[in-house]
């Protein structure tokens, strides 16, 4: 899939007519309804799977799926042209937004074997409705029996619920809703199904509140004989899987069946809930959870091997030997690479010395010796390395976990490489848990937790923002809906701007290499705002967003980076999330120093090679500053001459987002892939 337009992927299905097993169809688009569940661009066909030269054709039905998740795919058992897809939605850019002009969601048809598409009503929605297909899949055997899961439940429309057709094949299929989900829940449904004989077992989990306050994750058991001619499956609950996605059930559901035994049913969503197996048919359900991540997503029956499961999470692929009872080996080894980083930061003399931050896989550390190792845990956003580290032991280093308003708020910091592990990091910040912020906890570098001055009542992204200035030791820079700084590495933080904007946190912050009162941050709505005269006290920083009109100034749309011109606090540069906004993601001012006094002039430099997709990363070369470097959801793209012009830069690169990117020591450009881990290339000459 490296050829592919995305490796977003929503849904995979293997042709059942294809003995041999060589045939597989490829839903692009991610649809776990999270903020980096990736669109796609259509349906993927990879043949000669199995030979060590697959051939990868498509997109197809790019019209009707592109900027959309494809988390439904279904194949006629009988007849591989007729092919059942359904679309959701999907999500791009670092600062996540649903892509704008995206099709109308729903459920589309092939006759041609996925190489065109109809889209169909279901029920009373007609087939110009725009609706969430969540899962797709035919009786064995069968080409007339589908059932069809539909995630809105929107009141007062209410049509989310299972939905049967039992004339598949017909021109014009008719459906029925089959069960309801609950009108106040956003509830994906997931299927799986088991034939034995004549007897169909049919089991859905949804993201529904169970009752009683048991959180979300509901599962359903319809069971029919499939000999006669005309069946009315009911499903009817199983309580004892109530409650498997926490309080994630949009994200975290996945379901299966053994082909051998309908007894065997597998549940996956979080926490406690992260993995189940049932031996009687769903009337109790056993947790499995040792060594799994938990933020659980499918889970998989070996045709081959009944005992052999898999499950796929936030952490990766994982296998059972003994019918999911127990882990005793995961898939996660070198030829694996699908870390989702956020963020990149590297030393100032050690070519090799990295750390990066990801999503919900800890803060990881790219060690002198060009190995990887886990230094703490949660989700990691930006890293930072204090700049004055003169060897590889006595460093400064910092990063965020997730940050939410009213719970916690703050960043983590060690002072010493070889403290570097989980549960030694101090803890900057605020929290509504006190053992967070805890000061008698001494941790390995001799410091502690502890309440710095950052508010736990401010507006803040998930992932917040940090950054560094000058000096020893380098300032540092917190963003929520204000802007801190302090001086003595984050032990206490002043603010020092207004609230920008109530309720609109900071996306991004940049402080020149060179004078620290020069800053600059961008917001979630697309404002920028500047000081030239910033000091150790709140000052209002000034609006220097470029208005224009609605097709020539600045979008009203997600800020990913700012940045100042390492050697010239004059010129700085912001860069944009989202699309629709072709020549507009890369903004340029070379008078930063009229901020306050004059006109800050801004210009769009992108027009010239970046497509139209988000741009997320954005480095300057201090060896040469003509030299610019822009990451965006299709790779990274160089300008030599100042932004004027762009060309997508170096092989090796898959078509990935790439959230964050730094140059090292020795003059290799890093680039923090969000989905394939890290790559390196030597920056341009």
């Amino acid at each position: 899939m490296d050829g592919a337009m995305t490796l977003a992927v929503g849904s995979l299905e293997l042709d059942p007519t294809d003995a041999t097993g060589n045939t597989l169809l490829v839903g692009s688009g991610e649809s776990n309804f999270s903020g980096d569940s990736y669109a796609g661009f259509g349906v993927y066909k990879v043949t000669a799977l199995k030979s060590g030269s697959p051939v990868l054709s498509g997109p197809f039905g790019s019209n009707q799926f592109i900027h959309r998740g494809i988390p439904g795919l279904a194949i006629d058992p009988n007849n591989h042209n007729n092919v059942y897809v359904g679309s959701a939605t999907g999500q791009q850019g670092i600062g996540p937004q649903a892509p704008t002009g995206a099709p109308p969601r729903g459920l589309f048809r092939s006759t041609d074997g996925a190489s065109t598409f109809t889209k169909l009503a279901v029920a009373n929605l007609p087939a110009t409705a725009d609706f969430r297909v969540t899962s797709i899949v035919y009786e064995p055997g069968n080409s007339d029996r589908v059932f069809v899961g539909i995630a809105d439940a929107n009141v007062p429309n209410a049509f989310g619920g299972i939905y049967f057709t039992g004339n598949a094949s017909a021109p014009s299929p008719t459906f029925t809703k089959l069960r309801a989900t609950s009108k106040k829940d956003f509830a994906p449904i997931k299927f799986a199904i088991n034939k034995i004989g004549n007897t169909v077992t049919v089991v859905a989990v949804t993201g529904e509140t169970a009752p009683n306050n048991q959180g979300q994750g509901q599962a359903y058991k319809a069971v029919y004989d499939s000999s006669k001619s005309t069946i009315n499956p009911t499903f009817s609950p199983l309580p004892a899987a109530n409650g498997f996605a926490d309080g994630q059930g949009s994200y975290n559901l996945g379901v299966a069946i053994d082909p051998t035994n309908a007894n065997n049913i597998y549940v996956v969503g979080t926490l406690n809930g992260t993995f189940l197996f049932s031996r009687d048919g769903g009337q109790t359900f056993t947790p499995s959870n040792d060594r799994l991540h938990v933020d659980s997503h499918m889970v998989g029956v070996a045709p081959s091997n009944p005992s052999i499961i898999y499950t796929g999470n936030d952490g990766g692929v994982w296998q059972s030997t003994d019918a999911g009872v127990t882990w005793l080996r995961d898939r996660n080894n070198s030829t694996f690479s699908a870390t989702q980083f956020q963020s990149i930061a590297v030393h100032p003399t050690d070519p090799n010395f990295s750390i990066g931050g990801t999503q919900d896989n800890g803060t990881n550390f790219f060690r002198p010796n060009r190995t990887w190792h886990r230094v703490d845990f949660g989700d990691g956003g930006y890293a930072l390395i204090d700049q004055n580290a003169t060897n590889t032991e006595n460093v400064t280093m910092y990063h965020t976990y997730f940050n939410i308003t009213g719970v916690l708020i703050g960043f983590g910091r060690v002072l010493k490489t070889s403290c570097a592990t989980e549960g030694q990091w101090s803890f900057k910040g605020n929290s509504s848990d006190p053992a967070d912020v805890d000061p008698t906890v001494v941790h390995c570098d001799g410091t502690t937790n502890g309440l710095n001055g950052i508010s736990l009542n401010d507006a803040v992204n998930f992932y917040a923002p940090m950054a560094l200035g000058p000096g020893n030791p380098n300032k540092v820079y917190f963003g929520t809906d204000k802007l801190y700084r302090s001086t003595n590495k984050g032990d206490t933080m002043t603010v020092v701007s207004q609230v920008f904007a109530a309720g609109v946190p900071v996306s991004d912050i940049g402080i020149s290499k060179t004078n620290d009162a020069v800053r600059i941050v961008g917001l979630n709505n697309g404002k920028v705002f500047a000081t030239i005269t910033g000091g150790a006290t709140a000052a209002n920083m000034t609006d220097v967003t470029f208005v224009g009109t609605p097709t020539t100034g600045m979008p009203a749309k997600y800020i990913a980076r700012t940045v100042i011109d390492p050697n010239n606090a004059n010129t700085a540069y912001v860069v944009f999330n989202g699309n629709a906004i072709a020549g507009r993601h890369v903004w340029k001012t070379t008078n930063l120093n009229n901020t306050g006094t004059g006109t800050v002039a801004w210009t769009a430099i992108d027009g010239t090679g970046i497509p139209d997709v988000s741009v997320n990363a954005f480095v300057v070369d201090r060896a040469d500053s003509t030299h610019l470097y822009a990451g965006t959801d299709r790779g990274v793209f160089l300008s030599t001459d100042g932004g004027t012009t762009w060309n997508q830069y170096g092989t090796g690169l898959p078509d990935v987002a790439v959230f964050d990117l730094a140059i090292s020591s020795d003059g290799h450009l890093r680039a923090a892939t969000h989905g394939r881990g890290f790559y390196e290339i030597l920056k341009a000459p």
